[in-house]
């Protein structure tokens, strides 16, 4: 019997696009392949194209999600989506794969969509009753910036709405900062949200759903020399560190790794997700929601797989199991 195929989504349109690669290389390479075949599916704004591990072109129809290899069409049973920013983590990806009944490991349409913008995210987890740093949205021609700033207080991060990997975002100390900040921060996105700075402890923690149940993976401190943890912190920087799990007293642990969870289950998470805090030693400020998390040799996650006894192949073959099985189930109702 012929084992499924199964697509790692990579590529992109967003300066993450690298990053996405190295995740979907390190996917690729957990998938059991006694009982699946994976292949890479690598989206460009000007193209979809197929390659196998060995970066061997298949030829790809994007009507169907399905290849060619000269022995009649071939459909991809799944997709393992590892394309961090549009259309990946934002919901059209997700969108596309609903309506042609291909399962895929991440949330849905709205809860990517919603979870790709800070703003609509922190403000909703705020109405939720979670607590969450002071912001304000700003489009190019919102009137009254500086003031609507003010409003917020310096320092502050100033960052595009729809972004990650930290692109884009400048912190501000002064109004002086401010227009090259925006400015970096818009060529990004069309859409910026000014978040008050939050002093205390950067934690961040994974969260990921398997067998019916909700698990918080340990907590991760993350310790940068320079003024925040940027793409050059995360990415390049010699001292950075990561530490897991935590230096932080139990009980702090136990509210993170909470709350945590209960953020996943708020926003209607799905597969591997990671929630962003920063402790000020009274409240636990969360910041971001993450839905796909990196897979690169420098991502935190699969590093808070290993601290929980956790092996990124077990947990990837266990969500290609769980995403076929609920098509199953689905297809029989």
């Amino acid at each position: 019997m012929a084992r499924p195929l199964i697509a790692v989504c990579r590529g992109g349109y967003s300066g993450e696009s690298t990053i996405s690669h190295q995740s979907a290389k390190r996917m690729l390479a957990a998938v059991d392949r006694d009982r699946y075949e994976a292949l890479f599916v690598s989206i460009t704004r000007d193209d979809w194209e197929c390659h196998n591990a060995t970066e061997v072109a298949i030829p790809f129809d994007r009507a169907t999600f399905g290849i060619d290899r000269g022995k009649g069409p071939e459909r991809f049973a799944g997709a393992l989506i590892a394309i961090h920013g549009t259309p990946g983590e934002d919901g059209p990806l997700q969108g596309y794969l609903d309506m042609l009944g291909i399962p895929y490991q991440t949330g849905g349409i709205l809860n990517m969509s919603l979870t790709f913008s800070k703003y609509s995210t922190t403000a909703l987890l705020h109405h939720l009753g979670f607590t969450v740093a002071r912001s304000v949205m700003l489009l190019r021609d919102t009137p009254g910036t500086v003031e609507y700033v003010a409003s917020v207080g310096y320092p502050c991060f100033v960052k595009p709405d729809r972004s990650g990997s930290s692109l884009g975002v400048t912190k501000v100390k002064s109004p002086g900062e401010l227009s090259d900040a925006l400015a970096a921060a818009f060529a990004e996105c069309h859409v910026v949200i000014v978040e008050a700075a939050v002093n205390g402890i950067e934690l961040t923690c994974g969260v990921l759903q398997l067998e019916g149940a909700i698990h918080a993976l340990p907590v991760c401190e993350i310790r940068t020399s320079r003024e925040f943890f940027d793409y050059e912190a995360k990415y390049h920087a010699n001292d950075t560190q990561e530490i897991i799990p935590a230096p932080i007293p139990e009980e702090v642990t136990r509210l993170v790794q909470e709350r945590s969870k209960a953020i996943y289950r708020a926003l209607d998470c799905r597969g591997m997700v990671r929630v962003d805090h920063f402790w000020t030693g009274q409240d636990l400020v969360t910041i971001e929601v993450n839905t796909v998390p990196g897979f690169s040799g420098a991502s935190i996650f699969p590093k808070m797989l290993e601290a929980a006894g956790m092996s990124v192949d077990e947990v990837i073959n266990k969500h290609l199991v769980l995403m076929l099985e609920d098509r199953r189930q689905a297809l029989a109702r």
